[in-house]
This record gives C-alpha cells, sequence and structure tokens, in this order.
C-alpha cells in the first residue's frame, strides 16, 4: 500500500511538472483595444489576452514552430507559426504569430538549425506586456526538443 502511494506521488508530482503544449491557435486568442495617449496625441492597441493564455505566463510550455534566426550567435531567435518566406507579417499573420526565443544558457543545438525548419521547443513562456523592444510572447531558457521537418 505505501509504494503505490509514493508510485501515485510520484506520477502527480511529474505531471504537475510537464510542460504544457501550446499552439498557435491558442495564442492567437486575443481582442484587441484601442487606447489614447494625449500626452503624443495618437491612438495605439492593447492586446486582450484570454484566460488560457494568461494562465500560461510563467508556466513551462512546449510549442512547435518555424526556426527564423535573429543574431549570428545563435542566442536569439524566433519561432514563427509561419516560415519566413511567407512573411508574417505581410498577410493575415500579426504579432501574435510570432514568439521571442531566449536560449538557455549552455544549450548549443540550435546553432546547428536551419532557416526555417520545423522545430520543437519547451521553456518558460512569459507573457510580454512591459518592454518594447521585445516580441509579446517569449520563451526563455529554450531548449530543442526535437526537429520536426
Amino acid at each position: 500500500m505505501k509504494t503505490r502511494f509514493v508510485l501515485l506521488f510520484l506520477f502527480i508530482v511529474i505531471a504537475l511538472q510537464a510542460q504544457q503544449p501550446v499552439t498557435w491557435q491558442q495564442l492567437a486568442e486575443i481582442k484587441w483595444k484601442t487606447a489614447y495617449d494625449p500626452t503624443n496625441q495618437f491612438y495605439y492597441d492593447i492586446p486582450q489576452h484570454s484566460k488560457t493564455i494568461k494562465k500560461l505566463n510563467k508556466q513551462e510550455i512546449t510549442i512547435q514552430g518555424f526556426y527564423v534566426p535573429i543574431d549570428a550567435e545563435g542566442k536569439y531567435f524566433a519561432l514563427s507559426a509561419t516560415p519566413s518566406s511567407m512573411c508574417f507579417f505581410c498577410s493575415m499573420g500579426g504579432i501574435e504569430t510570432v514568439m521571442e526565443i531566449i536560449v538557455k544558457k549552455g544549450h548549443t543545438d540550435l546553432k546547428r538549425i536551419k532557416t526555417d525548419k520545423y522545430i520543437e521547443l519547451k521553456g518558460r513562456f512569459v507573457l510580454n506586456m512591459n518592454y518594447n523592444e521585445h516580441l509579446m510572447y517569449m520563451l526563455e531558457d529554450a531548449e530543442l526538443v526535437k526537429v520536426l521537418k
């Protein structure tokens, strides 16, 4: 009986710590609210995220997408819902179709990935609402799970 209890407890702990898979469809669940800045006299849009996305903030997730390098050192890159050849901001895609990836310190697997390879990553999801120099969605301490295509 004691062994069963220990095994059940371990199973629950592992299940709670597992990364939650996230889809681009979930990330697209945004309503936009227009606000006015009287100081600079312009209108701007503020994203209103779904409860599902808000709950993911600072949680471990997995996500699949297309690899888009940003720097030559391979420390920063983007993950996109569409290949870079489709230009994620040119057509129907918006800011919600791309995620900023900050690679886990010491993790070098992503340096060998070619642009537009379809990959799966794991890391800590961050909903960025404060820093204009970063994308709205970020994945910190990102690690490559696998190359899918």
